[in-house]
């Protein structure tokens, strides 16, 4: 049988297929498809199986959004509408789809931010993370804190206890790492390694070498990093922009300009 279909295939003319995937516009892989095919596959042609649409959960909405961009309707009315109406997907969804529609439909362009919040009540306060986070983590007198994290800190630690917790783990590595007694971090990596900053204490030990010598030495690597990240954000400024000798006066500027030997007529 096998050999019987390699000698009916063989036996196609290339003029052919070449003719018959000219005429209907088809490859010539498919063209020879079409030639073998039986008329019981070519009768399933006329009647192609129906798939079922799958619902989605906009489907209910989608006329709710046409209808009510036809009625000049603001989107973010359109959007809290369909909210209260029963809509339990995604918010980000529902966004999507009625800027597509304005967009496609209705040739209305809305902003990237037009279903985002862009002011709270005055009763409100709003504190963010990283204000958190710096309120916590600075130790120098000399640095102003803010005031309104001062002022709602106690609140804040007594809502939500993992503050206060690293509020403790991390004024105590603080006076480990400023004081003498490299053997302390040991107990405080014991105390802490099955705690929230389980993450970092495993990374603290790979490099506690080098953490050790930083609390019993004096040398610090502070001035060479700093002068090192400066370099780095003057080149940055000035990639694609000039040349190595101009990198050269932009550096020695930035450098020298408090030294008490600069010169300004060196870069002429």
């Amino acid at each position: 049988m096998i050999y019987d279909i390699q000698k009916r295939w063989n036996a196609i003319s290339p003029k052919r297929v070449k003719r018959i995937s000219e005429e209907f516009s088809v490859s010539q892989p498919a063209a020879k498809k079409y030639i073998h095919m039986t008329e019981k596959d070519i009768a399933k042609l006329d009647a192609p199986p129906e798939y079922k649409k799958r619902k989605t959960v906009m489907d209910d909405y989608i006329n709710i959004i046409n209808k009510m961009l036809r009625d000049k309707r603001k989107p973010e009315v359109i959007m809290s509408y369909i909210v209260k109406k029963g809509y339990s997907g995604s918010l980000r969804t529902l966004e999507k789809y009625i800027t597509l529609f304005a967009k496609n439909n209705f040739n209305i362009r809305l902003t990237k931010t037009w279903a985002h919040i862009s002011s709270y009540p005055d009763d409100v306060t709003i504190i963010k993370r990283n204000d958190l986070f710096k309120y916590m983590t600075t130790k120098n007198p000399k640095t102003k804190k803010s005031e309104l994290v001062a002022q709602n800190f106690e609140i804040i630690k007594e809502k939500y206890s993992i503050v206060a917790i690293l509020q403790e783990i991390y004024d105590e590595f603080y006076d480990i790492l400023m004081g003498s007694i490299p053997d302390e971090l040991d107990s405080f990596i014991h105390k802490y390694k099955d705690s929230v900053i389980e993450t970092y204490i495993d990374r603290m030990i790979t490099d506690i070498i080098s953490i050790k010598n930083a609390i019993s030495r004096h040398e610090s690597s502070g001035f060479v990093e700093g002068n090192n990240n400066k370099f780095k954000l003057i080149k940055r400024i000035l990639y694609g922009r000039a040349n190595l000798a101009n990198l050269f006066k932009k550096c020695y500027v930035a450098f020298k300009i408090n030294a008490e030997d600069f010169d300004l007529t060196k870069l002429l």
